[in-house]
């Protein structure tokens, strides 16, 4: 419930707070030059910002202003823009807003110099014309709402699968360290028993990222912070999918390797190349993928399965994936599953029961065939 309330808050919070557009207030000492109001406003237009120019009289005037709070900065230059004249906030510096003044004041200065000069005013204006800026291939909301997606995603599925794989872990230790293991496996076979608590716990998970991704989707739509791209029902589906195979893969190999521990000290030491693999395929996901979606280590990591359930949801969306390479990917990572758990259960079954110290793997896998 509370990690509900933090997925929510993100959203609604920053829509409370920080809807609204920044708006600078900037006083001007009169007599000001020509036009200095239009050129702030223009250049502040170019910088994406919001200004409102306020004029004084005089210098005493606009300070007072400046020190109630009625503006944020104060210019002051002279009418005949011989000086660079002045630029005046009342505690800290604001360099953005400082970059905006001194733009405006500065091509005014410059203007007015070559001007008096004899420079033809046509070809000032042509040279003072700025380069048009533009991206070759330009980002548009839809794609940054899919970078969204897509870093949540990979988030919650590690969230997801150390939260729960890890609660599997300690069960299976507990469970030994109790001794309670002992009279369950008198009536349920040590395979169905891992079967059964990585299953129930996993139904769980996948209850509680059900919440946590209807409560952030209803609250982006609620708050109108995002624009949710045109792969996210495919993405949230895939999500699902790999949130499981990925939770039943890394979960699996938490459960038989919380059994070679006897103690709670001694599990995190089992379960430490699980999280380094984990760790690993969630690294590639994040810098490989989101990089280059369509790149070829992002194609090799689709087929492996431990970085699959992080790849795939990936670059499903971006929109970088074909059906095929999903669907050859699902197939590999269920096999590898298999595999997983057929060798899990038969070193749980050996390592489970065996107490006085952890057990080597080797040493389990050969108890369970005697």
């Amino acid at each position: 419930m509370f990690t509900t309330l933090i997925v929510v808050g993100s959203f609604v919070i920053p829509a409370i707070f920080f809807s609204g557009e920044t708006v600078t207030k900037i006083g001007v000492v009169e007599p000001a030059p020509v036009g200095l109001a239009a050129a702030i406003e223009s250049t502040a237009e170019r910088f994406d910002r919001t200004v409102v120019i306020t004029p004084y009289p005089d210098d005493a005037a606009a300070k007072a202003a400046l020190e109630d709070g009625s503006v944020d900065v104060v210019v002051a230059l002279r009418p005949d823009l011989l000086s660079a004249g002045d630029v005046l906030f009342q505690k800290e510096t604001d360099p953005a807003t400082a970059q905006v003044i001194a733009a405006a004041t500065v091509a005014m200065r410059v203007q007015a110099i070559l001007g008096a000069s004899g420079v033809d005013q046509a070809t000032l204006a042509a040279a003072q014309q700025p380069p048009v800026i533009a991206a070759v291939e330009p980002q548009t909301e839809d794609d940054q709402a899919r970078f969204l997606v897509a870093n949540i995603g990979a988030v919650l599925i590690l969230v997801g699968i150390f939260s729960f794989g890890f609660t599997v872990l300690t069960g299976v230790v507990e469970e030994k360290q109790n001794r309670v293991v002992e009279v369950v496996l008198a009536t349920v076979r040590a395979r169905d028993l891992l079967m059964g608590k990585v299953l129930g716990i996993g139904v769980l998970g996948l209850v509680q990222l059900a919440v946590f991704v209807t409560a952030a989707l209803v609250a982006a739509l609620a708050t109108d912070r995002i624009a949710l791209p045109t792969t996210t029902p495919g993405a949230i589906l895939l999500l699902a999918v790999w949130f499981v195979l990925g939770y039943l893969l890394y979960s699996t190999a938490l459960g038989f390797m919380g059994a070679l521990a006897s103690r709670m000290e001694e599990a995190s030491n089992a379960s430490t190349p699980i999280t380094m693999v984990a760790m690993l395929s969630y690294f590639i996901a994040i810098f490989a993928v989101i990089n280059e979606p369509d790149g070829t280590v992002a194609t090799i990591a689709t087929f492996i399965p431990p970085s699959a359930p992080f790849v795939v949801p990936l670059r499903a969306a971006f929109d970088a994936i074909p059906p095929w390479q999903i669907g050859l990917s699902l197939v590999i990572t269920v096999a590898a599953i298999w595999v997983l758990f057929s060798i899990g259960a038969r070193v749980y079954a050996g390592a489970v029961l065996q107490i006085g110290g952890r057990i080597k793997l080797r040493d389990a896998w050969r108890s369970a065939g005697e």
